[in-house]
């Protein structure tokens, strides 16, 4: 009987594949990420660690294939081909929750360089400009509006938290969230987008969510509000963002995701003093590899034993 294989495509620490070794003795693992030659059977892998998206696609259309699970690197799954997943009967599973520090930590850098008036100075600064006359805002006693509660939505309220703010959470189903103060559902939100200050996004991408926001989402909130986008790029309808940025609905933009990626050289986002742009950065962190470790290594356990994955296994009737 020919050996089962993992793939590993996500890099992984000698002392990371000792453990695996230990989990999974009946397994041999394939270092997919480097450059070794290696003669294992394509078709015998039973277990993919990692996404390479011109890599990996074509394993799932290999003739006879054993493959059963797929552990990727990121929360967002939408790029997967999950009639082709359900129809092979492959678990998926993502990254959740090992983004929620470095996320929401650019979260709040983004408020805070609009309200404390740092992204001001530093373009004065380059010009050797002493302007004090930028209006500096407190975020004590603001609300703000955290749509999505997962992991990252949980912990951009706990940092809210402690700035002594408001936190009114939107998910699907309007359960309760940690941190929150209220929790109301998506199909709601219109209720209370003229209370919040700031708006935060963290939507999966889905057919419910694509372009969620737009020009009737925007001419809800509140005037001079604050937008930041760290979710999916295309839950947010760009044309319409720029328009509610231009009129001065929106008082400031922050956004880490677009709708296309790279940005265009033509966008008008460029140039919008009020918006601030980085390029899809913000789940970057050091501890991403061994948060994601913890995950597959947890689920491998689960895996080897026959049980149902515990952390993080994506329902295919809502593609999150």
């Amino acid at each position: 009987m020919s050996k089962k294989g993992i793939l590993l495509l996500q890099e992984t620490t000698q002392e990371q594949l000792d453990m695996l070794a230990v989990i999974a003795p009946d397994f041999e693992l394939i270092k997919g990420w480097t450059s070794e030659e290696n003669d294992f059977p394509l078709e015998n892998i039973e277990i993919l660690y990692g996404w390479n998206k011109k890599k990996s696609p074509s394993l799932l259309e290999i003739p006879n294939s054993k493959l059963q699970w797929i552990q990727v690197q990121s929360a967002g799954v939408d790029y997967m081909n999950f009639d082709l997943l359900k129809k092979k009967n492959i678990l998926l599973t993502n990254g959740s929750g090992i983004h929620a520090i470095p996320i929401s930590e650019s979260v709040f850098g983004m408020i805070l360089a609009y309200t404390r008036g740092i992204q001001r100075s530093v373009k004065n600064q380059s010009n050797k400009v002493w302007d004090r006359n930028h209006p500096i805002i407190e975020l004590h006693s603001s609300t703000i509006m955290i749509v999505g509660t997962g992991q990252v939505g949980t912990q951009v309220g706990k940092i809210a938290k402690s700035f002594g703010m408001k936190t009114i959470g939107v998910n699907r189903s309007g359960r309760n969230a940690e941190n929150m103060d209220i929790t109301i559902t998506q199909q709601n939100i219109g209720t209370h987008l003229p209370e919040a200050d700031i708006v935060v996004n963290i939507l999966p991408l889905t057919n419910l969510t694509h372009h969620f926001f737009n020009k009737e989402i925007f001419s809800q909130m509140k005037e001079d509000s604050i937008f930041i986008n760290v979710g999916r790029g295309p839950s947010v309808n760009t044309e319409d963002l720029i328009d509610a940025a231009k009129s001065g609905k929106l008082a400031f933009v922050g956004l880490d995701v677009f709708e296309e990626e790279p940005l265009p050289v033509d966008s008008p986002l460029w140039s919008m003093d009020n918006v601030l742009i980085t390029p899809h950065i913000s789940g970057f962190a050091r501890h991403f590899k061994k948060r994601l470790f913890d995950i597959f290594s947890t689920n491998l356990k689960a895996y080897v034993k026959g049980e149902d994955l515990p952390r993080n296994k994506i329902d295919y009737g809502r593609n999150y």
